[in-house]
């Protein structure tokens, strides 16, 4: 075979061959200006470097203005300029704006506590403690409110400024002293306030004295206070003479109806225990309704000492 045969066979195509040839180098030509069409005809913006840094610069100087956040919340807190001898401050709260600022809770009105964020309930305490003459003399005193949460209390206690709670000079002292009166406390009407002013009386006794009166119906004598449960001799010794009980033997104090009490609520009575409970209410059964509250002497289900103590809270109508 020569070799000008043997180039022709190698080198020479037929119809289908002239144009799949083509058609590729068509493939290829297209796929070589591809990049070069998509980048003159995109239609994307090109980036200013310089207007992207000046937004940059315009949120951080957004930032630096604003005061960083409440730890313990997301009230975000607004610094003002502080006035020559007070402060003053500002919380944007979700509805309501609550403003800060020095305050006297002594002589405070309900429409100042309101500004600063304090509930409805918080501040009827307030108000109805001091319509009973009681008196914060420091600071720390406002947090005995207590329906004053621990984080209002923090809140606020840099603003409490408590007027003439230091006296000086001799003649003013002289005076303040002669014109003392102690503070008696009614144990019938004083609150949980009030009862947390005496010494050595924290929120657990105030509980019980409060639940104790509740059940007996009300004191009829300061020695009661001493039957509350978890009340320390030593702890009464120290409060009795504080105390006082105006509505001895009144008709304020809720009674039970010998005629009509059922077993159950006799037996809820703190001198009253089930067996006694049952005792009343048989003798009831077999000898008919009681003429007089002495008439129970009679059932024999309490001794005199019980029966002093009990009378008091019994009724016959």
């Amino acid at each position: 075979m020569s070799i000008k045969r043997t180039t022709k066979e190698y080198f020479t195509f037929n119809k289908k061959e002239k144009r799949a040839l083509l058609i590729l180098s068509v493939l290829i030509v297209l796929l070589s200006i591809y990049p070069s069409l998509v980048l003159q005809f995109s239609s994307e913006e090109k980036v200013d470097d310089k207007i992207f840094e000046a937004e940059v610069k315009k949120f951080y100087a957004g930032q630096s203005q604003v005061a960083p956040e409440n730890e313990n919340s997301n009230i975000e807190i607004l610094q003002d300029d502080f006035a020559a001898n007070s402060k003053t401050d500002s919380i944007i709260s979700g509805k309501k704006i609550i403003q800060l600022f020095s305050f006297d809770p002594n002589t405070a009105t309900e429409n100042d506590f309101a500004k600063l964020g304090l509930e409805t309930r918080t501040i009827k305490s307030i108000i109805n403690y001091r319509s009973k003459n009681g008196r914060f003399k420091s600071p720390d005193d406002f947090k005995k409110i207590y329906t004053l949460s621990d984080e209002d209390f923090n809140r606020l206690k840099n603003f409490i400024v408590i007027a003439n709670a230091v006296q000086s000079g001799k003649s003013t002292d002289q005076k303040s002293f002669a014109s003392y009166q102690p503070r008696i406390l009614d144990i019938n009407t004083a609150d949980s306030i009030e009862w947390g002013d005496l010494p050595g009386v924290g929120p657990y006794i105030t509980s019980k004295i409060l639940k104790y009166k509740k059940a007996l119906g009300g004191f009829s004598s300061t020695d009661q206070i001493s039957e509350v449960y978890g009340m320390k001799p030593e702890t009464f010794e120290l409060i009795k003479e504080k105390i006082k009980c105006n509505d001895q033997g009144s008709a304020s104090i809720k009674k039970l109806n010998l005629n009509t009490a059922t077993k159950e609520e006799l037996n809820a009575h703190p001198y009253i225990n089930s067996k006694q409970a049952m005792i009343i209410v048989n003798f009831r059964e077999q000898h008919g309704s009681f003429n007089k509250v002495n008439d129970l002497q009679n059932a024999d289900c309490f001794n005199p000492q019980e029966f002093n103590k009990i009378k008091l809270y019994l009724s016959v109508n």
